[in-house]
């Protein structure tokens, strides 16, 4: 079997971009080796590998879980089973993050850690603790800290409830923002292969960012950052309001034009 055909294949069923991604890992090279050399042959010791890789993309696994590396704000970041796979509308949000903190960033729910390494890598000057609830998913976040050589300390912590309160400007967070019975709106493929506790975030999706706003009370937080659902701006702003009275309320669209991150700032 060529690299070719294999391609051939996975592009009749709209999965060649998989196929490549999890082939040019495969075989130790890149894509455009692929294309460029479509004309020969897998080796024979690669075969088994190949087809209990092609079944699970076909289940609609991430191809990211089978290379264990995902792309992300121009680092490979390590991922498993264990961490949501990072996505690319959230390197919008470590761009805002960057540009507006101070000194001291706190980010809770790192998951694989890809917004505080991305941002440490970026912003150098700053000091950035990251926590999470799950100590499995903080080995995943350790793991990219040593490997991307960002010095970022990793706490565990259910939000901001384990932790002493300190000094710093701001906070950033990508909870969990998939409701149960409304904005559920989620892929099969995602909802079968990653993590729940990553995923889902309370019947309208808000409960955990309801839990963290409670709690900002007392802390020296200027400004908060955040992701939400495309379609969960205008509960966001009621549950800010209600909860964080006086606080300015900025949104900011993704790439297609939808409301998706947000700035609280303290007045």
């Amino acid at each position: 079997m060529t690299l070719g055909q294999v391609l051939n294949s996975a592009q009749k069923v709209q999965l060649r971009t998989e196929m490549e991604l999890f082939l040019s890992h495969l075989l130790g090279c890149t894509r455009l080796d692929l294309i460029a050399h479509s004309e020969r042959e897998v080796p024979v010791e690669h075969l088994a590998a190949l087809q209990a890789g092609w079944l699970r993309i076909q289940d609609g696994v991430p191809v990211a879980y089978l290379t264990h590396s995902k792309e992300f704000y121009g680092h490979d970041f390590y991922v498993d089973e264990r961490v949501l796979v990072p996505r690319p509308c959230t390197e919008l949000l470590v761009d805002w993050v960057a540009a507006v903190a101070q000194a001291r960033v706190l980010e809770v729910g790192t998951g694989s850690g890809a917004i505080a390494v991305s941002l440490k890598l970026k912003r150098p000057d700053l000091q950035v603790v990251a926590t999470d609830v799950s100590p499995e998913v903080l080995e995943v976040a350790s793991k990219n800290c040593v490997q991307l050589g960002a010095e970022v300390e990793l706490l565990e912590s259910d939000l901001l409830k384990d932790l002493p309160q300190g000094d710093f400007d701001t906070l950033v967070t990508n909870l969990p923002y998939i409701g149960t019975a409304s904005h559920d709106a989620i892929a099969e493929n995602v909802q079968k292969h990653e993590p729940g506790l990553a995923l889902f975030g309370g019947e309208n999706g808000l409960q955990l960012y309801g839990r963290l706003f409670q709690q900002v009370q007392g802390w020296s937080f200027r400004f908060i950052l955040g992701e939400i659902g495309f379609s969960q701006a205008q509960d966001l702003k009621a549950l800010a309001e209600r909860l964080l009275p006086g606080w300015k309320l900025t949104l900011r669209q993704d790439l297609e034009g939808l409301d998706r991150h947000f700035l609280l700032e303290r007045n």
